[in-house]
């Protein structure tokens, strides 16, 4: 009777320690979980990736065949102007109200 008792007793501990290992080691579900769980942040991340150089591929190739959209760009960007355009330069109001207060 005791050895039987002893015997349940020690299936008992065998399997709580077999489960707690399932659960808490370092190949246990609660890592697996953690990992799954970065696996689809970094399958989201590089999904946003290819899109992005997708994005960037497509805007190569518009600027390579498109002529007016690099002249936009030299434009927007260089600040060239033609010969028959004026640039007014307009201070910045963070800038003025900074000179004042120093007065």
């Amino acid at each position: 009777m005791i050895k039987s008792w002893l015997l349940w007793g020690l299936a008992l501990i065998v399997l709580a320690w077999m489960m707690y290992d399932l659960l808490f080691s370092d190949h246990g579900y609660l890592v697996y979980r953690a990992e799954q769980q970065q696996l689809q942040d970094l399958q989201l991340q590089l999904k946003q990736l290819k899109q992005q150089r997708e994005n960037i591929a497509q805007n190569i190739l518009y600027l390579r065949n498109d002529p007016k959209a690099l002249e936009y760009l030299v434009h927007r960007d260089l600040g060239y102007l033609y010969p028959d355009e004026f640039m007014i330069i307009m201070p910045d109001k963070k800038a003025g109200k900074g000179a004042r207060s120093n007065d």
